[in-house]
């Protein structure tokens, strides 16, 4: 069984410039967890998802220095520095995972079903040979498509 066979393709996207309350009521409003986000170009960028929107609640009180055998060391603070980005996000594109886990349409169930488990993601954007989004399979769809067959 293909992609194609099981993917849901009237999917719903949003651009990098996308705002997280758009985004946030685009979830509650169609009852679904993450979204493809797109680029001018309408070409696959990343995923947004109910999981990312969490970890922007997420509180970050780094110390600035750590105390190792009686003295004070600097921490590496890049870390840091992409928590507070992330949190300080605006818009989808700030926010988004990125780079995307995608198929095409033509990608055996059975891989996708080994990335969604090996990943510990939720969906995989099903992309044609220009990375425009043209479907999305879900774990739902997996489990669905066992009871069709």
């Amino acid at each position: 069984m293909l992609a194609k066979e099981i993917m849901t393709t009237n999917v719903v996207i949003v651009n990098e410039d996308t705002t997280i309350d758009e985004v946030s009521k685009i979830f509650v409003e169609k009852n679904i967890s993450g979204l493809p986000v797109v680029n001018q170009y309408q070409k696959l960028v990343g995923v947004i998802s109910e999981g990312d929107l969490v970890y922007k609640q997420k509180p970050v009180k780094p110390p600035l220095f750590i105390n190792l055998f009686d003295g004070l060391i600097p921490i590496d603070r890049k870390e840091f520095q992409e928590d507070m980005k992330r949190i300080a996000a605006y818009k989808v594109g700030e926010l988004m995972t990125k780079p995307p886990v995608y198929a095409y349409e033509d990608t055996p169930v059975s891989e996708i079903a080994s990335l969604i488990i090996d990943r510990k993601i939720n969906r995989v954007p099903i992309v044609n040979e220009v990375q425009e989004v043209v479907g999305i399979i879900t774990r739902h769809d997996l489990v669905r498509s066992m009871v069709s067959e």
